[in-house]
């Protein structure tokens, strides 16, 4: 009598390595913590508000009433000249026009939420022809996927900025090095808007991390191995933007990419649903489906708070 086994195919009883090897990949979010994130959204928009800035009357007039910043506005005179009952105002009132003064308005910001999937069906004969844990590694990978898709919302809504906002710094010029002259820029024009020093985040294409790794005027080859950046290749810091490195930049000017700076609160991110992995076994397909999903939408709030530069891709 022959032996059940022996009836089995040679591809049937081949053996896999333990371990699966994926393909490189980004497999983290790595703009998640960059930006301001509000979680639990329900409904397909989500209004982020932003608040104008306010001033100050210097010498009112005794017994005058206070006029409250928000109405200055609608007694502002045509040319942008603020029409107060007394006193002078000190703030932020230029413009040509009174629609260009900002005193104290309120605006919102608003984010479409979009849905996210991926999956993918492991047969139950295929799980049998192999050791390896697939669903393990299926996971790994559709995870990977999702992380970079909410990345991608984040990069998109900056680039939103880009054509529909006056962001603190606009330059897609192409074959720019990012050296410390180009650094200084970005951090000068953020500091004429009043950003906060702190929670400044810099993304770049590798090719802009290799510039900064590159400038000794940045990172310094003196201290040698006491030098982090040069002894892991990692930079975390530099002139206070904690610095991120992307492959997912929009490509401008053929083959340059957009990189940004930004303070965390000048973009927003409303997420409905985090990512989440699910298990399932598919009784009709003989299958155990391996998927994801999250909903998620960004936008930039605040646009004095963003800089675009061009970098080399």
């Amino acid at each position: 009598m022959t032996a059940v086994g022996n009836n089995l195919s040679n591809a049937f009883v081949t053996m896999f390595g333990d371990e699966v090897t994926h393909a490189s990949q980004q497999m983290q979010s790595n703009l998640q913590s960059a930006v301001r994130t509000v979680r639990g959204v329900t409904g397909s928009t989500y209004k982020f508000p932003l608040l104008g800035k306010a001033g100050v009357i210097k010498n009112k007039t005794a017994h005058q009433d206070i006029e409250a910043m928000s109405a200055i506005d609608i007694n502002t005179g045509s040319s942008g000249t603020l029409d107060l009952d007394s006193g002078t105002y000190i703030g932020d009132s230029t413009g040509a026009t009174a629609a260009a003064v900002d005193v104290m308005n309120t605006l919102s910001k608003t984010a479409t939420i979009n849905t996210y999937s991926t999956g993918e069906y492991i047969d139950d004969f295929d799980a049998l022809k192999t050791n390896v844990d697939l669903r393990s590694a299926y996971a790994q990978s559709i995870a990977g996927a999702m992380n970079r898709a909410y990345d991608k919302v984040i990069i998109d809504a900056l680039d939103a900025g880009v054509s529909g906002e006056v962001l603190a710094l606009e330059d897609d010029s192409g074959n720019n090095e990012l050296t410390r002259a180009t650094m200084v820029t970005i951090h000068k024009a953020l500091n004429d808007k009043d950003v906060p020093l702190s929670d400044r985040w810099l993304v770049v294409s590798p090719a802009g991390y290799a510039d900064i790794l590159a400038d000794t005027t940045m990172v310094s080859a003196a201290a040698g191995i006491h030098s982090d950046a040069l002894r892991t290749g990692v930079i975390n810091n530099v002139l206070g933007f904690n610095v991120i490195m992307s492959n997912l930049l929009t490509t401008v000017n053929t083959a340059d990419k957009r990189g940004f700076a930004f303070h965390k609160n000048a973009v927003g991110c409303g997420v409905g649903k985090d990512i989440t992995t699910l298990i399932n076994y598919v009784p009709q397909k003989l299958s155990t489906l391996i998927a994801a999903e999250f909903s998620a939408g960004a936008v930039v709030i605040d646009p004095n708070g963003v800089a675009s530069f061009g970098i080399n891709a």
